[in-house]
């Protein structure tokens, strides 16, 4: 199986794999190759493998969290040769796969059946099981995996969408149920273009909450049409609050508390809530100068949040009821977050390139390893 990686140049002649293109990753280069991994042997009468399947990668995506690690393996591959020095590094936490071996205690699957992660946190799914994201190396093409870490897809959700479903899906599911928002109630989601908000904001027009949306980037009026009839509002980037903007919000959902916390709160009313399930920095390269704007001031914050009876919450993805949900919900005439862009694995550096260098994108780029057969 042809799969994308990461290429350490220093232990891997060009000529030997298929190289592609270069890519940019904050100032950093990102070397991209092809190399068949073929598929690995899955003995499924043997103890070990009694709870676990063999999944074949279908397509996948990669998240914010992505970048920070192709950047430190990108980095790492720089570094002076030693021992743990790797040839090769894969990525991508979202995906879609086909279960094509199982063992022996796994009767939640069949073979032949296209499954997601179940990210599922911070309780484990089954005992002994680590909790949380399933997989940072799905570019890898093959995966074993235990099988509760996996969810089974309706046939009406097809690989893009199921490529790019499982974190947003489960993420958004768990803040929405977190913040215990009712009819009635406003909601304002920040950072409107990314991912994450656009699945918030699908979950919250599904429930008929009057919703608002932030963004510091221009609309085309088909993609304005996508979140109907939630509000749009453009703020200045370059603004040190939205006073001017904005009313006051029942609940605030915000993806980067590095770059909103201190504005968020002041547009919560009393006795509001503020959620959040990441941040903007996570990697000391990613900093912009436009970062300088952000004050987040502590003690303003807290002050705000104590004197209103405020609640600001932290949310690190969801259950696997959330992520169930999520699917039981998706319609797909009605799913509000559309996918960007695809591309087959030989333009597998124009996939990650897309995927973060393109701030007008609005939705995921998809990887595809398998053509689905219609």
């Amino acid at each position: 199986m042809k799969v994308l990686t990461i290429v350490n140049t220093k232990l891997v002649s060009p000529e030997d794999i298929t190289m592609l293109p270069d890519v940019k990753i904050a100032n950093s280069l990102i070397h991209c190759g092809l190399i068949d991994v073929p598929q690995p042997t899955f003995n499924s009468d043997r103890e070990e493998n009694d709870h676990f399947v063999l999944v074949r990668v279908d397509a996948l995506s990669c998240n914010y969290r992505d970048k920070a690690i192709i950047l430190k393996s990108a980095l790492k591959m720089q570094e002076d040769l030693n021992y743990q020095s790797a040839p090769f590094a894969f990525f991508g936490s979202d995906f879609v796969g086909t279960i094509v071996e199982k063992g022996r205690l796994v009767n939640e699957f069949h073979v032949g059946q296209r499954v997601i992660p179940n990210c599922a946190y911070p309780e484990s799914p089954f005992p002994g099981v680590a909790a949380g994201v399933v997989t940072n190396e799905a570019s890898k093409g093959w995966l074993r995996i235990h099988k509760s870490k996996l969810v089974s897809i309706p046939k009406k959700m097809n690989n893009e969408i199921a490529a790019s479903f499982s974190i947003g899906g489960q993420t958004s599911t768990s803040m929405v149920r977190r913040v215990g928002i009712n009819s009635g109630e406003n909601a304002l989601v920040l950072s409107g273009r990314s991912n994450t908000s656009m699945f918030i904001i699908n979950n919250l027009l599904q429930k008929g909450i009057d919703t608002t949306v932030l963004t510091t980037s221009d609309w085309s009026e088909n993609e304005k049409k996508l979140i109907n009839p939630a509000k749009l509002i453009k703020v200045d980037r370059t603004k040190h609050n939205w006073d001017e903007y904005l009313n006051n919000y029942d609940v605030v959902f915000d993806p980067y508390f590095d770059l909103h916390l201190e504005n968020a709160v002041n547009q919560l009313k009393v006795g509001g809530r503020y959620i959040t399930c990441g941040y903007k920095n996570q990697h000391k390269q990613f900093f912009e100068h436009s970062d300088d704007l952000v004050s987040n001031n502590l003690k303003n914050i807290m002050l705000k949040v104590m004197i209103n009876n405020m609640s600001l919450i932290g949310n690190c993805i969801g259950t696997t009821d959330d992520l169930v949900e999520a699917i039981r919900n998706y319609d797909e005439d009605s799913f509000v977050v559309p996918i960007d862009s695809t591309f087959k694995v030989e333009e597998g550096n124009k996939f990650v390139d897309r995927t973060y260098n393109n701030r007008g994108r609005l939705g995921k780029s998809i990887l595809l390893y398998k053509q689905e057969v219609l």
